[in-house]
C-alpha cells in the first residue's frame, strides 16, 4: 500500500481557502474522480482495479458517500460544471449530480448504451470527444481519489496543469488525495487529506454551510413524455413528443450508436455482432439490441432490463433526464413508441 499523508490542520485550512477562491474564479471547473471515492461502499476492488474479488455485496444498491453528496451539491450550485468519472457505480447521479454533465468515460452499470469497458476494449467515441473537449477547455480541474497512474483520461488533469503555465492560461489542476501522484509537482494546489473532511470544510468556505443531505426522490411514474424521436434523438422544441414507457414488461431496444461491441464485455458481445458468439459454452445468435423491462428496483435506483437475453440496468434518473431533454441521445427507447396526439 502506498504511503498516506495528511496536512496539518492550519495548513489544510489555508489550502481549502485557496481552493474556494480558485472555484469562485473559475469559468469552467471539471471534476476528475477515481475509485478512491467509492471504495468504502463499493469495495476494495474499486480501489485496486480488480474485477473478480474485493467487491461488497449488492453494489448496485450502494448509497452515495458524503463525498458524493457534497460534490452533487456543488454541481447543483454550479461550482462544478463537468464530471469525468472513472467509476461505473452511478453514485454521482444518486447524489443528485446532473447526468448530462457526467462523462462516464470507462462505462456504467446504469447505462446500457455505455457498458463497462474491458481493458482491451474501446472507449465510446462520444465519451472520448467529451473528454477531449473538457481537457482543452477546463479552467480548473479538481482531482479526487485517483492515483493519476497513466490512464488515457488523465489528460484532463495534465492539460489544465500545463495550460496554467501559459500567460492567461488555465487556473490549473488541484488534487485532493492522501497518496502522492506522479503529477504532484505540476499541481496549482495539492491537498493531503480525507475527501469527506476537505470537502465539508470547502462548503463552509464557499458559504454553503453544513447541509443535511436527503435521499433522492425518484419519479413516481415509470412513463414520461419526452422530446425525442423513435431512435432516441432529441427533437426541436415544439415537435411532437414521444412516450418513454419503462413499466414492467414494456418492449424496449437500445438506441443506435451504443458501445456494446467496443466495450468487449463477453456477456454482451452477441448484441450487434455479425456472427453467433459463444459465451459460457452457449452459442448465442447475433442480437439486434431488443428486449423488455423486467422490473423497477427503487432501492437500486434502476430498471432491470433484458436485452437479447442479457441482463442490464438503466438508472431511474434517466426518466427525468429524458423528460427535460437534457442529452442528445437516450440509451434506450420503446420498440414501437407512442407519440402525443
Amino acid at each position: 500500500t502506498a504511503s498516506e499523508f495528511q496536512d496539518e490542520a492550519e495548513t489544510l485550512t489555508a489550502k481549502v481557502r485557496q481552493l474556494a477562491r480558485l472555484m469562485q474564479l473559475s469559468r469552467k471547473t471539471v471534476l476528475y474522480t477515481g475509485a478512491g471515492i467509492s471504495a468504502s461502499v463499493i469495495g476494495q476492488a474499486a480501489r485496486s482495479g480488480v474485477h473478480v474479488v474485493g467487491w461488497k455485496k449488492n453494489t448496485r444498491k450502494a448509497k452515495p458517500t458524503l463525498t458524493h453528496q457534497i460534490l452533487g451539491l456543488l454541481g447543483k450550485q454550479e461550482f462544478i460544471h463537468s464530471w469525468v468519472q472513472q467509476n461505473h457505480d452511478g453514485l454521482p447521479q444518486k447524489a443528485g449530480f446532473p447526468q448530462e454533465h457526467i462523462n462516464e468515460i470507462h462505462g456504467s452499470w446504469f447505462d446500457p448504451s455505455n457498458p463497462v469497458v474491458k481493458y482491451h476494449g474501446t472507449l465510446a467515441a462520444k465519451r472520448m470527444q467529451q473528454l477531449q473537449h473538457d481537457a482543452a477547455t477546463a479552467d480548473l480541474v479538481i482531482v479526487i481519489g485517483t492515483s493519476l497512474s497513466g490512464l488515457s483520461a488523465d489528460r484532463v488533469a495534465e492539460h489544465a496543469a500545463r495550460r496554467s503555465r501559459r500567460p492567461h492560461g488555465a487556473l490549473g489542476t488541484v488534487c485532493i488525495n492522501m497518496q502522492q501522484t506522479q503529477l504532484d509537482e505540476e499541481m496549482t494546489l495539492r491537498l493531503f487529506g480525507k475527501s469527506d473532511e476537505v470537502l465539508m470544510a470547502l462548503l463552509l468556505e464557499l458559504g454553503l454551510g453544513k447541509p443535511k443531505f436527503a435521499a433522492p426522490v425518484w419519479p413516481a411514474q415509470s412513463r414520461a413524455l419526452v422530446p425525442y424521436d423513435a431512435d432516441g434523438r432529441r427533437v426541436e422544441q415544439g415537435a411532437r413528443r414521444m412516450w418513454l414507457d419503462l413499466r414492467d414488461g414494456q418492449l424496449v431496444r437500445l438506441s443506435p450508436g451504443h458501445n456494446i461491441q467496443g466495450a468487449q464485455q463477453p456477456e454482451f458481445l452477441h448484441i450487434g455482432a455479425r456472427e453467433p458468439v459463444e459465451h459460457n459454452g452457449v452459442l448465442r445468435p447475433p442480437g439486434l439490441g431488443l428486449g423488455h423491462v423486467v422490473g423497477r428496483e427503487d432501492d437500486a435506483a434502476s430498471f432491470r432490463l433484458e436485452i437479447d437475453g442479457a441482463a442490464m440496468r438503466l438508472g431511474i434518473w434517466w426518466l427525468d433526464v429524458a423528460r427535460r431533454g437534457a442529452v442528445d441521445v437516450l440509451p434506450v427507447v420503446n420498440q414501437a413508441p407512442e407519440f402525443e396526439s
